[in-house]
């Protein structure tokens, strides 16, 4: 599941590459922590909304990540790995795991949206504040005990590669169960982000061609271009790199650099958290 992002061996990596690599992560890592700061002090509002849930829930999948790009850093930067394989594993498998949650988030949060406009969906609130904090360690429960132990006990278990080198797992998808389950979750990805796409560019269309000149003025337009932005970050920085799996699981070890760039990119979605500054325009997302 998480194997198809990670070259054989860093020596394969060349110099040019791994400085685009420390700078995607540097820039990923320092935005980032911008977003989290500006996301921190926002999220003081209604916490029994689904909105403001499905945003905290996006905030801690963004801090866990940025936890483990430091490392990913220094490895480039030094091409060793001087900690423990276990802990490799774990940095390897979390851009992965959190490209998964943020495409998750990201599709329940529109599809909730997009059902408010349609009239479709009216209640979006939790009955209790501890309804909607429990709705969301159940979920990250679920993500723990199904994830830790893939990470440690099957991810990289058949790759062989020097104690000091790390992110040496690209040979798992090699095999037939793990080559068929990347590309089902890249289909979903690119066919979900292009419906929700579609979707949002109905709904703007529908506003602009309802309201003429005034769609500006209108509070319903700049909820929807606040999803719009979300839309515009999956088709940048996710749909790429699940387009580009295709033709890296067919021939992985010549592709290993680039693949390394499009999955450094998926990272970028952190950039999410920055659409909300802006007093004004932060306020209307919770609504």
């Amino acid at each position: 599941m998480y194997s198809s992002g990670n070259s054989s061996s860093l020596n394969h990596i060349s110099q040019p590459f791994r400085i685009a690599l420390i700078v995607i992560y540097s820039i990923v890592f320092l935005v980032g922590i911008t977003g989290l700061s500006v996301m921190i002090s926002l999220l003081k509002t209604n916490i029994r909304s689904l909105t403001t849930i499905a945003f905290l829930n996006l905030v801690i999948a963004h801090f866990i990540f940025l936890l483990t790009i430091p490392f990913r850093i220094y490895y480039y930067a030094s091409q060793t790995w001087n900690l423990s394989l276990e802990f490799c594993k774990l940095v390897s498998a979390m851009v992965h795991i959190h490209t998964y949650i943020v495409f998750t988030i990201y599709t329940i949060l529109l599809t909730v949206r997009f059902l408010q406009f349609y009239k479709i969906m009216q209640r979006t609130e939790f009955y209790r504040r501890l309804h909607a904090l429990g709705a969301s360690a159940v979920v990250w429960i679920v993500i723990l005990l199904i994830m830790l132990p893939l990470i440690l006990f099957q991810y990289g278990h058949e790759s062989k590669s020097d104690e000091k080198q790390c992110f040496a797992f690209g040979k798992n998808v090699e095999k037939q169960e793990v080559y068929i389950l990347n590309v089902i979750l890249s289909l979903v990805i690119i066919a979900m982000s292009c419906i929700l796409a579609c979707i949002q560019v109905n709904i703007l269309h529908t506003m602009i061609v309802k309201y003429g000149t005034s769609t500006r003025s209108q509070q319903e337009f700049w909820i929807q271009m606040k999803n719009f932005s979300f839309v515009v970050i999956m088709m940048i920085c996710l749909v790429p790199y699940h387009v580009f799996r295709f033709i890296y699981l067919e021939s992985n070890h010549h592709l290993t650099e680039i693949n390394e760039v499009f999955l450094a990119i998926t990272g970028l979605t952190c950039f999410d958290m920055l659409t909300f500054i802006g007093r004004g325009m932060c306020k209307l997302c919770f609504i």
